[in-house]
């Protein structure tokens, strides 16, 4: 019997993780970002995942990562009692060491809390907006809109609510997960949290180069996201419209499609702009590749990956200084450009256009510094994490 265990002592099974997400696969950020850490994970053998979600996004590629992807049966009503039934059989037959929470906001914490609690995993619960996500959607939308009348109106209790949520996550956690540095400070000042290392912090990774045909950059300006109205592109045009006349050898490129897209092009044809090119969903990297600049006007945001690629890409950001992780990103006037409100932006940019020696400068520097978002470097922080969960079990 003492050399069995003397044999089980030295063998060295892999860590076997669970990442729980309300929609998998997807071509969101947060999907985008667990496909990245999971596929990188999983080419060391110390580690085993498998994914369960809620949803699942038709024509979403989904890596070949050799886990399982499980599906909730009930995708219509969160906290069915059937989701909760399979959930539970999953845990309780994987024998997983750790549980990934990738939060976004949907109502199934009571879920990952109970099996986090009941079988004695650790729970590793990972933010992936702004811990003020609430707080800035109160001026989203205007107030003579039903929406935003209703957003203000019902304010407090919204905000009572995401804490009260935010502080059981928290209780059960083993740590709690920000994008951004800052964002441990506003986290722990939202909840009341005098924070004992129990909230920590990791970037978003950036995914690798995807190697397109090189070509020189053109005057072309470029937004790459989502469109709907925390995004700002209603801003870019605004400011674009006083552009046009001046820099008639300039384009403004928008990748990206949403709810926003036709209101955005009423705009363009109620205000006569010229040289606005909506391309839909597309693959960005040739984009980036022959871009000089690139527009975030967010109202708010939780990392800002675009800007990260764009930036490897060597693209000169402006960026309206609205989120506290993009001071992780930029070092301003050094490889990039934060404006402090709507009229800076636009002097920002157009003395850019004026100069494309800066542009070139400052371009160098913007490539250089995503380095330290590298999937490579992120992962092992990641790992580190992770092994810390193991005497938690």
């Amino acid at each position: 019997m003492t050399c069995i265990r003397a044999l089980l002592s030295d063998i060295s099974f892999p860590m076997r993780i669970l990442f729980y997400l309300t929609r998998y696969p997807g071509i969101g950020g947060i999907e985008n970002v667990t496909s990245l850490v999971v596929s990188e994970l999983t080419k060391d053998a110390a580690y085993e995942v498998d994914v369960v979600s809620h949803m699942q996004q038709a024509g979403a590629v989904i890596p070949d990562f050799g886990g399982r992807i499980f599906h909730m049966p009930n995708p219509e009503v969160w906290r069915a009692r059937e989701n909760y039934a399979f959930a539970e059989k999953l845990v309780r037959e994987g024998n997983y060491d750790v549980i990934v929470y990738q939060d976004s906001y949907a109502p199934t914490e009571d879920i990952v809390c109970l099996l986090s609690q009941k079988y004695h995993i650790p729970l590793l619960v990972f933010e992936h907006s702004s811990p003020l996500f609430v707080s800035k959607k109160r001026s989203l939308l205007p107030w003579t809109s039903m929406k935003g009348l209703a957003r203000r109106v019902l304010h407090p209790w919204l905000l009572k609510k995401d804490i009260r949520r935010k502080r059981k996550l928290l209780g059960h956690a083993v740590k709690y997960v920000q994008l951004s540095e800052r964002s441990v400070t506003e986290f722990c000042r939202l909840v009341g949290y005098a924070n004992e290392g129990k909230v920590t912090f990791i970037n978003n990774p950036l995914p690798p180069e995807v190697q397109v045909q090189s070509s020189p950059k053109e005057n072309l300006l470029l937004y790459v996201g989502r469109l709907v109205p925390e995004k700002g592109v209603d801003r870019m045009l605004a400011i674009w419209a006083k552009l046009q006349d001046e820099f008639p050898e300039w384009k403004f490129v928008i990748v990206g499609d949403g709810p926003e897209r036709i209101r955005l092009g009423k705009i363009v044809r109620d205000r006569k702009l010229v040289r606005v090119n909506f391309e839909g969903f597309q693959e960005p990297s040739s984009y980036y590749a022959k871009a000089r600049l690139f527009l975030m006007m967010s109202r708010y945001e939780g990392w800002g990956l675009t800007l990260c690629e764009a930036m490897r890409w060597g693209m000169v950001p402006v960026v309206l200084d609205t989120f506290s992780a993009v001071h992780d990103i930029i070092a301003d006037k050094q490889n990039g450009f934060l404006a402090k409100d709507e009229t800076v932006f636009y002097q920002l940019l157009r003395d850019l256009m004026r100069n494309p020696e800066k542009m070139e400068r400052v371009g160098r520097n913007a490539r250089t510094v995503t380095e330290k978002f590298s999937i490579e470097v992120i992962v092992q922080r990641w790992k580190s994490l992770l092994q810390s969960c193991v005497g938690n079990r």
